[in-house]
């Protein structure tokens, strides 16, 4: 039997209990690759793994994990190490959607946008890329979206934490060039396409991929933006949060 594409691979997902990074996980099975899920909510997270373990491939495993607090991640971090004798991939896939328009969110909406899909993922990128430079190589996989270049109707806040996840990706690229640890920001146009973005995420792991990777959405970038409910529709197609 050939071996498969990333087997012995070692990969930790955020977000991982629900959406696109529980099909991450699974595309990375399928790959041969070892992965462990984080998630805040610790029993949805536990059962992803008991699930995902009758899938072929390799080991999978679930913890708890709070994106937001350093400490806790670079736990989770070092408790993936442990688990799977080491660390080579990082996924930041954990955030939270808009839920509507700029003037109708309530004050804890905007932080909390702020808190999972920017601040956690600096968080993340930080604690990853520490370890990875120590160990003397690794990949940090950060999923943002299309929505942080041109932005978008309807998703103020949403659309200011993903110009920051783009920005961060793209200067942390050129800042680790030519070095063995390598930065790579996903940034899909539609979430209604899970599987098409999932294959971008794997496939810039197999072939060390870093800087900023655009996956159009069905129809092109300007058809998920252009109203009535453009990227809206497209965000919420299929899942609650990625």
């Amino acid at each position: 039997m050939a071996r498969k594409a990333l087997a012995g691979k070692r990969v930790a997902i955020t977000g991982g209990a629900h959406g696109i990074g529980r099909e991450t996980a699974l595309a990375f099975l399928a790959e041969g690759a070892d992965v462990v899920l984080g998630d805040v909510d610790v029993g949805a997270v536990r059962t992803a793994a008991d699930q995902l373990t009758r899938s072929p491939g390799g080991t999978v495993i679930g913890l708890a994990l709070d994106v937001t607090d350093g400490a806790r991640f670079g736990s989770f971090l070092t408790c993936a190490e442990r688990r799977l004798g080491g660390l080579d991939v990082v996924v930041n896939a954990a955030d939270v959607l808009p839920s509507g328009p700029f003037l109708a969110e309530s004050e804890a909406e905007p932080d909390l946008r702020i808190d999972v899909n920017l601040r956690a993922v600096i968080i993340g990128t930080r604690v990853a890329t520490q370890r990875f430079v120590s160990q003397g190589h690794g990949q940090v996989v950060n999923i943002g979206t299309a929505a942080g270049v041109p932005a978008a109707l309807g998703a103020a806040v949403y659309c200011a934490t993903e110009h920051g996840v783009a920005g961060l990706g793209t200067a942390l690229d050129r800042e680790r060039s030519g070095t063995r640890v390598i930065v790579s920001t996903v940034a899909p146009g539609s979430r209604a396409d899970q599987e098409t973005i999932v294959d971008a995420v794997v496939d810039c792991v197999m072939h060390r991929r870093g800087g900023l990777i655009s996956v159009a959405p069905p129809g092109g970038l300007q058809a998920a933006l252009r109203p009535p409910g453009g990227f809206l529709r497209h965000l919420f197609a299929r899942n609650g949060q990625r």
